[in-house]
């Protein structure tokens, strides 16, 4: 009894660690997603005792059970597509929450690896004997899932250990600079630093010439390392200056030099034909210390 009483004392709290806003969006689409499964499961008994009633009154006229129901493409059900709908509301459930992290806090959550984890895996080898039993507890396995928004989080936890989701954007982000700033299998740094300029050296941009033009095309790694320049000047994921996104959204610059207008800490972007790109800070101290954040050691 006494245990009993101290169970019935502990307030059921929510789930603190995503905040009010994301957690009234989870709720609506768990209450959406449950919904979901219940009317359709309703609607596939409907549709299979409307069939039965069309099979009866059309004995011996050698007539399909769903002429009249479906006939000149009107309307397109079938028991495969309602029970398809039922099985898909899993993935569309688990996608939905995980693309809305994704984009809310600037991570690069995995989809596929969250469904594979939650959601029963089909049988693939159809030749061996028991394959017909297998696609009945599969089939079974995927009628009686329920997830439930708390499930998803679970993972996005794992895959996070355990960092809140603003501080993991900002570990993914950290990473990517890192990851192009450094020739990982030889553990040799890219770039160097010259006073108060950061010089990419490699393939971090590329001159297209063409007809006596051309364009300039900074390199993927270039534009992590810009993102973390920007997370760095503005410290948000949401406030990018625009001459520094200007220069990630685009692929045919017309000019070698840009000058990032509006901020304190970094100044321009030179790029040379021999891609090497040269990031100019206002100080050599700033540029230090973005290279110890955001690259991952100081050269």
């Amino acid at each position: 009894m006494e245990l009993l009483k101290k169970f019935e004392a502990v307030a059921i709290k929510p789930d603190t660690r995503i905040s009010d806003s994301d957690r009234i969006f989870c709720k609506a689409h768990q209450a959406a997603y449950d919904n979901a499964k219940c009317t359709l499961q309703e609607l596939l008994c409907f549709w299979e005792d409307m069939q039965n009633q069309q099979a009866e009154l059309l004995t011996g006229a050698d007539t399909s059970s769903t002429f009249y129901l479906t006939s000149r493409n009107n309307i397109k059900l079938s028991k495969e597509d309602i029970r398809g709908q039922v099985f898909s509301l899993h993935s569309l459930f688990i996608g939905k929450l995980v693309s809305f992290f994704n984009k809310t806090y600037h991570l690069s959550l995995s989809i596929t690896d969250i469904e594979n984890n939650l959601i029963p895996q089909g049988p693939e080898d159809r030749w061996t004997d028991d394959y017909e039993d297998r696609v009945k507890a599969y089939t079974q396995a995927m009628q009686d899932l329920s997830l439930r928004y708390t499930d998803i989080l679970d993972q996005i936890f794992i895959y996070t250990d355990g960092r809140d989701l603003s501080a993991q954007a900002l570990h993914e982000l950290k990473g990517k600079c890192h990851e192009a700033a450094w020739n990982i299998s030889g553990g040799q740094a890219r770039f160097t630093l010259k006073k108060c300029t950061l010089l990419l050296n490699g393939y971090f941009c590329s001159f297209h010439d063409r007809y006596g033009g051309g364009h300039w095309e900074p390199a993927e790694k270039t534009n992590d390392i810009l993102k973390g320049i920007a997370h760095f000047e503005t410290g948000s994921f949401s406030c990018i200056p625009h001459s520094i996104s200007s220069i990630i959204s685009a692929y045919n610059l017309r000019s070698d030099f840009y000058e990032f207008v509006g901020c304190k800490k970094v100044l321009s972007l030179k790029m040379y034909k021999n891609q090497r790109v040269d990031i100019k800070f206002s100080t050599e101290e700033h540029a230090r210390q973005f290279i110890n954040e955001y690259l991952g050691a100081i050269c």
